[in-house]
C-alpha cells in the first residue's frame, strides 16, 4: 500500500532481543495531505530504520508498507510495517 502525506514525527529508536536475534524497530508518523488529523503510524524495522534518518517533520513523502495481524494470547494486533519512503 501506498499513503502520501507529510512527516508528522519519527520517534525514538527502541531495541530488543527476539528469537531471531537483536531486532530495532523505530516508528514514523504521517499525517495525510488532505486532513491533517488522518495519521498513520508505521514501523521500520533493523536496516529500514536507516531510511528514517534524512527526514524530519514537515517533508513530504510517499510511503510504501504492508499491513500484517496476528493472534495473540488476549486477540489479534495489527502492525503497519514500514517498506520504503521516498522524499517528494
Amino acid at each position: 500500500m501506498d499513503f502520501y502525506g507529510k512527516v508528522k514525527e519519527i520517534l525514538d529508536p527502541v531495541q530488543g532481543q527476539g528469537a531471531k536475534g537483536l531486532w530495532v524497530r523505530r516508528t514514523i508518523v504521517l499525517e495525510s495531505f488532505d486532513n491533517p488529523e488522518n495519521l498513520i503510524a508505521l514501523d521500520a524495522l533493523n536496516e529500514r530504520c536507516d531510511k528514517l534518518e534524512t527526514l524530519q517533520p514537515g517533508i513530504a513523502v510517499k510511503a510504501t508498507f504492508g499491513i500484517q495481524s496476528r493472534k495473540g494470547e488476549k486477540g489479534y494486533f495489527t502492525t503497519a510495517n514500514l517498506w520504503d519512503i521516498q522524499k517528494l
